[in-house]
């Protein structure tokens, strides 16, 4: 899903999303059962995409594009539909720190042990702030 050599997220053989790409592009692949778009103001804009359907799984992405380039991404994933209007009545810290170790082991089989790479990073983590565990990519 992740080409250790180039850092492109690949969904599909005809879906491969990558550094620099256009946000009209990504918007236009219509990847998830709903997607919520955003903007700061500042350059940034921000794109998620919900229940993208990839090897067996769920994921949720959210691509952040600076004057309409990707730049980074982050994302979760479950083996279940992600429920998008669940509340915080199903939140614990225990279970995103148990998403955390299993997005770690996700990460390490798709790139081995490394996480700097000439594309530039990957990463899994929990936020402390935010409440939630996730992955991503920052391109260089």
């Amino acid at each position: 899903m992740i080409d250790i050599q180039t850092g492109h997220l690949i969904l599909s053989e005809n879906i491969h999303i990558k550094k620099d790409d256009f946000y009209d592009h990504v918007l236009s692949l219509n990847l998830g059962q709903t997607n919520k778009q955003w903007g700061h103001g500042n350059g940034w804009l921000w794109l998620q995409e919900n229940n993208v359907f990839v090897e067996n799984k769920y994921f949720i992405f959210q691509f952040g594009f600076y004057e309409k380039k990707l730049k980074l991404m982050s994302f979760s994933f479950s083996n279940t539909r992600f429920q998008l209007d669940e509340g915080w009545d199903n939140w614990s810290e225990e279970k995103e720190l148990a998403d955390l170790e299993k997005y770690k082991s996700w990460l390490t089989n798709e790139l081995g042990k490394q996480r700097e790479f000439s594309w530039g990073e990957a990463w899994a983590l929990y936020d402390m702030k935010g409440g939630f565990s996730s992955l991503g990519i920052n391109y260089k």
